[in-house]
């Protein structure tokens, strides 16, 4: 354990440094793609895309499937296993992308040409990015399972570096469509498509130099394509739930509000993006470990990622989350410059959401583990489910899409509630302390930080002064709260060997 403890930390540094980078010129970035395309074209990229998404819930699916797999036995050493489990994998994305294609042609023509809102001078180049969005999203669904064998094995120092190349590939084709007489907006579908063929390359490339038992063989088992089928079909509920909600937001708002709340909303998905990324970055060094860890049957430590996850990775995000949701004017002038009106409500309201997922992920990640996923998907599909008439009766009778955004972090807070005690009969999960160690801690973290920061925001107002002194307040408050009623014991000691506060601890010392 102590092993697998100094692992978890190691990887946490690579991932940390990822963050960083895929954060500061991912959010660059965007500012560069809207200038180049402006609100208009914008809001069709990503209404466009999110037909192309509502099919995504597939991939998802079949993406839990082969990470838990691959996960499992390698926790279970099981190397031939291993191998033939990987083959099938490759097997079955590539069999689904073929299945996908047409379906994604047939039903997405018919929605851009004849049920959504473009302007008629950008119908052309709405069908033209569709195509490559389509081919984008074929070569996303044949990378995941070499993805997904790099996560299983720890090999976070070249997921950190690729993801890392990759922004800055798409730094540089922002940077491209900014100066090129061509049709921005084409451009940028072509360009983007070009960006995800060579990542895929990389991938591909990587797996097959470096894990030996990781090799494809030519090779089909009935037996365990239904076993992900059967896995995958139990995951695709949710799935299908998060994609249909999220999804149908986007094209509600074309329909109710027009494309220039597609772009607002479009802004606010690239930051909520950014956030999960900056989550991601500390849940992806635990959840192989939560994986293997079930597999090995050591429960113990086991049911300790969960509550210590639960907890840091919340703290880790509400690190980032205040000084935005306080400043959001300010931060989106900075970044943007000019910027739809709405956009900032939007944003505020989505963080909530991620706020709400960042410590219950932990525990659909040991749903997961354990492969019973029947009645927790049930559960959480049908609360997802009802969100989207929700949303569409709030819109249909004239509320702000904020409104309508706040209604969507209120059913994810409903899940919650519902996943917690559902979870009591899955995993033995201790409701009590679960509260007690979590539940509480956070809530009280939340409100003194939150109470603290908007004090300078009050008087500065939104300027340099006002972010800097609020920013600086959130994170003294929460490591002062997380110093004293926060973190348990064992959690400060895990938050110690992280590299990063190894390398100011010891710069610390040395001046002293």
């Amino acid at each position: 354990m102590e092993t697998n403890s100094q692992r978890i930390a190691k990887n946490t540094g690579f991932l940390f440094i990822r963050m960083i980078a895929v954060v500061l010129v991912g959010l660059y970035t965007s500012r560069v793609v809207l200038q180049a395309l402006g609100f208009e074209d914008f809001g069709i990229y990503n209404v466009v895309g999110a037909v192309v998404m509502y099919f995504g819930f597939l991939r998802t699916a079949l993406t839990n499937a082969t990470y838990r797999y691959l996960a499992y036995d390698i926790g279970q050493n099981q190397q031939e296993q291993l191998t033939k489990t990987y083959s099938m994998a490759i097997n079955s994305h590539l069999l689904m992308a073929v299945c996908l294609v047409p379906i994604l042609e047939i039903v997405g023509i018919w929605l851009i040409n004849y049920q959504l809102n473009i302007p008629e001078a950008r119908i052309t180049a709405a069908n033209i990015i569709y195509q490559f969005s389509i081919l984008t999203f074929v070569i996303s669904v044949i990378q995941t399972p070499f993805n997904s064998c790099i996560i299983a094995h720890e090999h976070m120092n070249f997921y950190a570096l690729i993801s890392i190349v990759e922004v800055v590939l798409k730094l540089g084709l922002a940077i491209i469509i900014t100066h090129s007489g061509f049709d921005h907006l084409i451009l940028y579908a072509i360009l983007m498509c070009a960006t995800a063929a060579i990542i895929f390359i990389c991938y591909v490339l990587y797996c097959i130099i470096t894990f030996k038992d990781c090799r494809y063989i030519r090779f089909w088992d009935s037996t365990i394509l239904k076993k992900f089928c059967s896995y995958s079909g139990w995951s695709a509920l949710v799935n299908v739930a998060d994609i249909l909600s999220s999804q149908s937001i986007s094209i509600f708002f074309n329909i109710f509000l027009g494309v220039v709340a597609n772009a607002a909303l479009g802004i606010s998905n690239q930051v909520i993006t950014q956030l999960n990324n900056f989550l991601h970055t500390f849940t992806q060094a635990f959840n192989p470990q939560i994986i293997k860890s079930y597999a090995a049957k050591q429960y113990d430590y086991f049911m300790t990622l969960i509550f210590s996850t639960s907890k840091v990775s919340y703290y880790l995000l509400l690190l980032v989350s205040i000084p935005i949701v306080l400043n959001i004017r300010f931060v989106l002038s900075i970044w943007l410059g000019d910027y739809p009106a709405d956009a900032p409500l939007y944003i505020q309201a989505i963080i909530i959401y991620s706020l709400v997922d960042s410590f219950q992920a932990p525990l659909w990640q040991a749903v997961h583990a354990t492969g019973n996923l029947k009645v927790h998907q049930i559960l959480m599909s049908i609360i997802k489910l009802l969100a989207i008439p929700t949303i569409y009766i709030l819109l249909r009778f004239g509320y702000d899409g904020s409104v309508a955004l706040l209604a969507y972090a209120g059913f994810n807070i409903i899940c919650a509630i519902v996943r917690t005690i559902y979870m009591k009969y899955l995993i033995n999960l201790d409701l009590a302390a679960y509260i007690k160690e979590i539940v509480l801690p956070i809530i009280g973290v939340t409100i003194i930080s939150l109470s603290a920061s908007y004090a300078f925001v009050r008087v500065l107002g939104d300027t340099w002064q006002g972010f800097l002194s609020s920013s600086a307040t959130a994170v003294l408050a929460i490591m002062l709260c997380c110093m004293i009623f926060g973190l348990s014991k064992q959690e400060k000691q895990f938050v110690a060997r992280l590299p990063i506060v190894k390398k100011v601890t010891n710069l610390f010392s040395k001046k002293q």
